[in-house]
């Protein structure tokens, strides 16, 4: 089958980018020997260190466009990626970002910057929600009661924001369509300053009634509060602040979010296998509570300076099950971010929503590697996904031991089968959380929030967020 022909990729206007020298924290596991290949600059993602020629840009290019492999030698190693541009940002309980000029040149064209790739994937940019597309029928009375137990929600008596959690600034550290997100200090007698991230949420519009605001706004702290795991954003509160504007309070991670962190770039091995593994750890960790959370992207995904990997904003997630039901309850509706959902949200059918984050991990672990997306959108109208489905349908009639080539270029090895199962076409067949947490690879992973890790030397994560 004749794979179809190359899109050509624009990324949005750019975005301001994290600037001043990344911070390292040393998280735990066993020293590596030796110098690391693939700490800073010395790394290229797309690389395997048993299999060069297989992720070449040659072969890449070669398998995207239909053409021929290239004969003979092994194709030359790709240059390093350079830092690119982005769209604007979601909302972000990270640390504010301050511009940092592009290290390549990009040319404007009609308001968009045009940029060349490496691996001739989309450009990874900060991607909008599909929060305006969602349904909100699947989620019903169960978000009233979120993991454990039905939660209340008085407006009679308002606690004032300044004096629960102290001063917010003025100056928003993430904007969003339907919130912005500041940060509060609060000074103490005899104690520390301590930080919130405030996100502060619209305005009831015209058409929609007190009652009808509140339940929407509500929604997502029922859901959050009752989480507490050390990969979830704890959320600390709901309160209105002297402006009667409702206000969710929640952890601040000063660390910056994973999509600062990947397009920075000079992510170790290590950190690429420890994010993947705490990011993991934390969606089975929601999916034990009932909760899925439908919106998984690199954007939603935040470090602590200590960096643990944390999952937030719940916007979109629902309660699938509840403590004493035995069947789960089926999800309808589209919503989080393109690049990001499965295939199955797109038929406007009930799915299972808990595939639906293993299909979103399994893409923020491509972005990982790569730096860029594997495709725009999983349906066969994009290119880039139709030839991934059809070699997978291919790899299971004829040779069930063979791998798309999108797979096959995911290093190291031991990975691709569990990544094959993660990016499953047909949600029958693809693998849950604990099928994943049970994988020989997956067990091997050096995960820094492990309490065996503490007080030995490992890896260490380069965060993209500044201490204010």
């Amino acid at each position: 089958m004749a794979t179809p022909a190359r899109v050509e990729r624009l990324a949005l206007p750019k975005d301001p980018s994290p600037s001043g020298p990344p911070s390292a924290v040393t998280a735990s596991g066993p020293p590596s020997p030796g110098s690391d290949a693939y700490s800073g600059h010395a790394r290229s993602p797309h690389l395997d260190d048993d299999e060069q020629s297989q992720s070449s840009h040659e072969h890449v290019r070669a398998w995207r466009e239909g053409s021929a492999l290239p004969s003979g030698a092994p194709p030359s190693r790709p240059p390093s990626r350079a830092p690119s541009v982005r769209s604007g940002r979601e909302p972000s309980n990270g640390p504010p970002e301050h511009k940092a000029v592009p290290a390549h040149k990009a040319e404007s064209v009609g308001g968009f910057t045009l940029t060349s790739l490496i691996g001739g994937g989309p450009k990874l940019n900060r991607r909008a929600s599909q929060s305006s597309r969602k349904s909100d029928s699947d989620r019903g009375d169960r978000s009233t009661y979120g993991a454990t137990g039905p939660v209340g929600l008085s407006t009679d008596s308002v606690a004032s924001l300044t004096k629960k959690y102290g001063y917010c600034e003025k100056v928003a550290i993430g904007k969003g369509a339907t919130s912005v997100v500041r940060l509060a200090h609060k000074w103490e007698r005899g104690s520390e300053e301590k930080l919130y991230a405030v996100k502060e949420f619209r305005k009831r519009r015209k058409n929609e009634t007190e009652k009808e605001y509140v339940k929407k706004l509500t929604a997502e702290f029922c859901i959050s509060s009752t989480l507490h795991h050390i990969n979830v954003v704890e959320t600390v509160d709901l309160v209105q602040d002297e402006q009667h504007h409702w206000c969710e309070v929640m952890e601040y991670c000063a660390g910056g979010d994973l999509y600062a962190a990947i397009k920075k770039g000079g992510m170790s091995r290590e950190e690429v296998e420890c994010c993947f593994g705490q990011i993991l750890r934390g969606v089975k960790y929601l999916h034990s509570q009932g909760v899925a959370h439908r919106d998984i992207k690199p954007e939603n995904l935040y470090f602590n300076m200590k960096g643990h990997v944390k999952i937030g904003d719940y916007g979109a997630s629902t309660v699938y099950r509840l403590p004493w039901e035995a069947t789960i309850h089926m999800s309808t509706g589209l919503c989080g971010s393109e690049p990001y959902i499965a295939p199955e949200q797109f038929l406007q059918k009930p799915y299972d929503a808990r595939l639906v984050d293993i299909w979103a991990c399994a893409i923020v672990f491509y972005c990982l590697h790569f730096q860029e997306l594997p495709w725009r959108v999983a349906q066969l109208t994009d290119p880039l996904y139709a030839a991934y489905h059809a070699a997978c349908l291919g790899s299971q009639s004829s040779n069930p031991s063979s791998l798309p080539p999108t797979i096959s270029l995911l290093s190291p090895r031991a990975c691709r089968p569990l990544l094959r199962k993660m990016l499953e076409p047909d949600p029958k067949n693809r693998c849950l959380v604990d099928d994943i947490i049970k994988d020989p690879w997956f067990q091997s992973i050096e995960v820094c929030t492990e309490p065996w890790h503490e007080g030995s030397k490992g890896h260490k994560h380069t965060l993209p967020g500044i201490v204010p």
